[in-house]
């Protein structure tokens, strides 16, 4: 009986200690969440972490609303730019997996009567697999200033595939097709058609039937229009190129149509919904484990790049204080977001701010590896 009594007290005390330890590591996320928004002078900052077992938890730091002092929350909804990128591969690796694309064939086989497609630069020698790897040498359209003022005079226009990349037409390429690598929104818009095309249906209802619905990623939504559910106050210091005032979000309506960005990112989703979809996708749950291997790994023309990054297809690879991370940024007027995964320890992360002025003084991965740093050490114990 005596010995029942003292297991059942070291099981208690065991409990309490790890309750104990849990929650001093959760105060210090909070406290350098706490530090990292006012040290940048930044509006706000939402975090979560999802480990290997799928315990997820979410921090917010600082403000929504900077004028009324309404803080930021674990519900706001922030538009995550370019990581939507990640979306569109997915989906265009499970038509490769069905044998329905050929990443080796040539992109202008799939679209025979598109003749203004033949006035892109590069487009008979480009590839499939070049889209997703940036080795097109296709500019980026959105470098155009024309586009940012389209954008300021008429806010609520509806973009067509023809009308974006019509800022490109008969441009010089920005390296030969396949030789090198240059980051392009331009190829991303190409796998968007291509979607459409071989589905036969519009983009984002293949995002909710084939990602969203299954998943449960309810606070996730396309950006197709102006008035996303819980969208913060959002601010911007862009420069004049860009044409944007300071707020870009005012009474929960943002400042332009954000359905111009399509498959260049085109995705807006609250920060724990971004979080379970870096696990997803790095842990193959949406493709198969081949799929993964070609998105992770540094793709011929995408090694070393600037500051450790490298690129696969689809995917950014990080040299982080914790070894390497596989993940995605992502930046549109008055938001910046990273999603991440630590294959070492199985944890997936997602951070954004309400704000494009976050990364000013440090990266968003510096950013990470100082908030890992009350999470790492413990998981590394284990």
């Amino acid at each position: 009986m005596k010995r029942v009594v003292c297991l059942c007290l070291f099981v208690v005390i065991q409990l309490v200690v790890f309750a104990s330890g849990d929650e001093i590591k959760k105060k210090s996320i909070q406290h350098e969440m706490d530090a990292l928004v006012l040290e940048n002078k930044i509006p706000g900052l939402n975090f979560s972490i999802v480990y290997a077992d799928d315990r997820q938890d979410n921090y917010s730091s600082g403000l929504a609303n900077l004028k009324t002092k309404e803080p930021l929350n674990q519900n706001s909804v922030m538009f995550s730019g370019s990581v939507g990128k990640t979306y569109a591969v997915a989906i265009l690796m499970q038509l490769v997996e069905a044998g329905k694309v050929d990443l080796k064939k040539k992109l202008i086989g799939y679209f025979p009567d598109h003749k203004w497609l033949h006035r892109l630069p590069n487009i008979s020698d480009i590839s499939v697999e070049m889209l997703v790897k940036h080795t097109t040498g296709l500019p980026r359209y959105i470098n155009a200033q024309e586009i940012w003022e389209s954008l300021r005079t008429n806010p609520n226009k509806v973009w067509t595939y023809k009308e974006r990349l019509s800022y490109i037409f008969d441009m010089e390429p920005l390296h030969e097709a396949g030789k090198s690598w240059a980051y392009s929104d331009s190829n991303y818009l190409l796998i968007g058609m291509l979607i459409e095309k071989i589905t036969g249906s519009d983009y984002y209802d293949e995002v909710g039937k084939r990602l969203l619905i299954s998943e449960n990623l309810k606070s996730t939504y396309p950006a197709t229009q102006r008035d996303v559910p819980n969208l913060p106050v959002a601010y911007s210091k862009l420069p004049e190129f860009f044409r944007m005032p300071e707020v870009v979000v005012i009474d929960g309506e943002y400042v332009f149509n954000p359905q111009m960005e399509w498959t260049g990112g085109g995705m807006a989703s609250t920060t724990s919904d971004l979080a379970r979809w870096a696990k997803l996708y790095y842990e193959a749950k949406m493709f198969s484990k081949s799929s993964l291997d070609m998105i992770i790994v540094p793709n011929e023309n995408g090694q070393n790049l600037t500051e450790g990054y490298s690129y696969g297809m689809g995917s950014f690879i990080y040299k982080t204080d914790f070894g390497k991370a596989y993940g995605h940024t992502g930046f549109v007027p008055g938001f910046n977001s990273i999603m991440a995964y630590f294959p070492q320890y199985k944890i997936a992360v997602a951070l954004q701010s309400n704000c494009d002025f976050a990364k000013t003084d440090m990266s968003f991965i510096e950013y990470l590896n100082r908030i890992l740093e009350n999470v790492i050490p413990d998981l590394s114990n284990k």
